[in-house]
């Protein structure tokens, strides 16, 4: 459910280079949620210069689960600001990351409504041993 859509300026990143972040884009989600990998989703897009913000690159939006903390989306945004930046060769400054909360309740995985974050439905989900509440 996880989904992150990286809006950068023509050219920027090569094919290997959006893959790369693409694959970092999933390990930082992972290392801060304990999601399971196959769920985060990343894209990738040029944009003109004239429609990204002022000083700006790129932008990352994500649209997480709701219940991260606000600690956890900080670090989400920190990390994947300076992720961008590293691959693409330019300064962190120039990135600029947000995310949106979606609620549990409104987000389908696998055709199942995903349970809360830190629920104990979660982690029986997490493990295998149940599905996610319907």
């Amino acid at each position: 459910m996880p989904f992150y859509h990286a809006l950068v300026r023509p050219q920027l990143l090569t094919e290997a280079q959006r893959q790369q972040f693409a694959a970092a884009v999933v390990e930082v989600h992972c290392d801060v949620t304990g999601a399971p990998p196959s769920f985060v989703h990343a894209l990738v897009s040029e944009e003109h210069d004239a429609q990204l913000p002022a000083g700006r690159t790129a932008i990352i939006n994500g649209t997480i689960r709701a219940g991260r903390t606000d600690a956890q989306k900080a670090e989400i945004a920190t990390r994947l600001s300076q992720a961008l930046a590293e691959t693409a060769g330019v300064s962190v400054e120039e990135v600029q990351t947000s995310t949106r909360d979606i609620e549990a309740s409104h987000t389908m995985e696998a055709g199942v409504l995903l349970p809360e974050p830190g629920s104990p439905e979660e982690e029986a989900w997490k493990a295998g041993s149940v599905p996610a509440p319907a």
